[in-house]
């Protein structure tokens, strides 16, 4: 959960940001009112990358798929797709 600062708390507390940003970021306001998101530099990767996968249509489509099967319970155990894989790797 981001913290939420005043501006000028945000400008006494930038010497510990590098630490304090990678537990969670911050909220800084003004007059009340959301004005700066603070990220740490993780932080900002993740976000990106989580952008890019879900902006990834045809993943997304096989995730849901997934996922939906999951629910039904259509799934495979790992001792047998371990034994599966084998088969694959013998016949091939």
């Amino acid at each position: 959960m981001p913290k939420y600062l005043k501006i000028t708390e945000a400008q006494q507390q930038l010497p510990n940001w590098q630490d304090d940003l990678v537990a969670e970021p911050a909220i800084v306001t003004k007059d009340g009112k959301p004005a700066i998101v603070a990220l740490s530099f993780k932080q900002f990767e993740s976000l990106l990358e989580t952008i890019e996968i879900l902006s990834d249509r045809e993943f997304m489509t096989q995730l849901r798929s997934g996922i939906e099967q999951a629910q039904r319970g259509e799934t495979i155990d790992l001792e047998q797709l371990k034994a599966d894989t084998k088969e694959d790797i013998v016949l091939n």
